[in-house]
């Protein structure tokens, strides 16, 4: 073969080419957001989790404190305890409902999210125009 017989790609391959890359950069994408979507679920579980054993853990802590101090083991130890998981309870029906998010690392997160969401719009809009004031 010599260099005459070689031709340019037609339009139809350069297009072909571009669209393989571009399922292939989305596809990348979705497999990422996948990934993300699946660490939040295991870290919302892996909270649900340390609510439930440290509820209990305080409650039996406290009430071994007060039976030790009052010698009267182990009647506030059991009560505690069974208090303790049933706020664990509530605080991990909370968590499920989305209540939480009203403060502390809920806010957090929303907060950042708000701000990527503006970084991500401000990307999208066009320029202003040198002429288009609005006053």
């Amino acid at each position: 073969m010599t260099n005459d017989d070689k031709q340019p790609p037609t339009l139809e391959d350069v297009g072909a080419r571009l669209k393989a890359m571009q399922d292939a950069v989305a596809d990348k994408k979705e497999t990422a957001k996948e990934a993300e979507e699946s660490a939040q679920g295991v870290g919302v579980g892996f909270r649900i989790g340390m609510e439930l054993v440290a509820g209990v853990l305080v409650g039996a802590g406290l009430g071994w404190f007060i039976d030790d101090k009052l010698n009267t083991k182990p009647i506030f130890m059991l009560a505690l305890i069974a208090v303790g998981f049933a706020a664990s309870v509530l605080s991990v029906l909370r968590i499920l409902k989305g209540l939480d998010e009203a403060v502390g690392l809920g806010r957090a997160i929303r907060a950042k999210e708000g701000r990527e969401k503006e970084a991500r719009d401000a990307k999208t809009q066009p320029p202003p125009k040198a002429g288009d004031d609005d006053e």
